[in-house]
């Protein structure tokens, strides 16, 4: 039965690590670990933010780097989700790649 869990374990820890960061060498284990808690937390401000539609914005980290995408109302707002990243604790640097709706 262990033997039984410990391949599917290790199948799923595979397979819901083939697209990370970790298994292309572009971050350790410790700064993958890091990106998704910084990830969340910038999610978690972005929704506590009144200002910023945060379900139109998309949130990349690597190694502390953010990459912001998706669409804001308006240049204000796009301007707000950019603040709020910046004020996160562990965020080395923002790219803002939100686009303006157009109406």
């Amino acid at each position: 039965m262990n033997k039984h869990f410990s391949v599917i374990a290790s199948a799923l820890l595979i397979t819901g690590l083939s697209g990370c960061n970790v298994l292309r060498g572009e971050s350790t284990p410790s700064q993958y670990v890091d990106d998704v808690a910084l990830t969340t937390k910038i999610k978690a401000d972005l929704v506590a933010s009144d200002n910023v539609d945060a379900l139109d914005v998309n949130v990349d980290v690597k190694n502390g780097r953010v990459t912001l995408s998706g669409y804001a109302s308006n240049s204000a707002e796009r301007a707000r989700a950019v603040r709020v990243v910046r004020g996160v604790d562990g965020v080395k640097s923002v790219n803002n790649r939100i686009e303006v709706k157009k109406n």
